[in-house]
């Protein structure tokens, strides 16, 4: 998970971006992928409000729509929330590093 929205607003530097917490964070509140593109209205403020949990907690929900209102090109920063989101859920099935002490598993 290395890729991030990065912007400044009124002389903050913002670096938006989801870990796991976020996603499940926002899926606790109502978010599912599938339903991204079917209810953009309800979907899509929750994955973005989603970005700033990792980095930025203390902002309040009314700041996030302010910047969220203010983005340009919002069809391409839905792509890339997509994106963000997918590479996400995509980590869940990273392999652990090369380390002592991971487990060999097998079904029986």
């Amino acid at each position: 998970m290395n890729k991030k929205i990065e912007f400044d607003y009124e002389g903050k530097h913002y670096t938006l971006e989801y870990n796991r917490n976020a996603v499940a964070l926002i899926e606790r509140q109502g978010f599912c992928i599938d339903e991204l593109v079917k209810k953009p209205m309800s979907m899509l403020p929750l994955a973005f409000e989603g970005l700033f949990y990792k980095n930025h907690k203390s902002i309040s929900r009314e700041k996030i729509d302010e910047i969220y209102n203010k983005m340009t090109d919002k069809e391409g920063l839905m792509k890339s929330i997509a994106e963000l989101l997918n590479e996400t859920y995509t980590s869940l099935q990273d392999e652990p590093d090369e380390k002592e002490g991971n487990i060999d598993w097998k079904i029986l």
